[in-house]
């Protein structure tokens, strides 16, 4: 078994049912389990303009799921709940009812045209860092602590807002 850390976040819908159902069925995927779950956090939007505050939270989970298949679970989730295709839009940032990042599994570094792990961008977000820090005091991420992004995120990206939800 391996330890994966997901980052979720919705700002379409009702999110805080849309992060509670994509945790639950993580949790029913084939010889996964889900260890630890964060609390809910309400962030500003990154890399775009919306009007929309998303809910985030990080999930540490214990699978033997490779990490294509992992993917493609959390893919299907993600359609489940709504996600449109990010086909032909480049990768660009937009408003969402539903996604699903793996920011970690286990010691991994996978760089592919369709997962790379560590997450290239998680050191730079503080709606990735501050729920796994939550999760994961000291967690190491391409070779610092998390700890030590979440201040130099801080420093960085000061128009990043992150503030604990009361629901979640």
């Amino acid at each position: 078994m391996h330890e994966a850390y997901l980052s979720l976040g919705a700002n379409l819908g009702d999110r805080e049912a849309a992060l509670r159902g994509a945790i639950d069925e993580l949790g029913e995927l084939e010889h996964t389990e889900v260890s630890a779950v964060s609390a809910f956090y309400e962030t500003s939007p990154v890399g775009f303009s919306s009007d929309k505050l998303f809910l985030n939270c990080a999930v540490k989970l214990r699978t033997s799921l490779p990490p294509p298949k992992l993917l493609e679970e959390c893919q299907r989730i993600e359609r489940e709940f709504g996600r449109e295709s990010d086909a032909g839009r480049g990768g660009q940032a937009r408003d969402r009812t539903l996604d699903i990042d793996i920011i970690l599994y286990g010691q991994l570094t996978l760089l592919t045209p369709d997962l790379v792990i560590p997450h290239p961008e998680a050191t730079n977000r503080l709606f990735v860092l501050v729920p796994l820090s939550e999760i994961e005091a000291g967690l190491v991420i391409n070779g610092r602590a998390i700890e030590e992004w979440i201040e130099l995120a801080c420093a960085e990206h000061p128009e990043q807002e992150v503030r604990r939800y009361p629901g979640g």
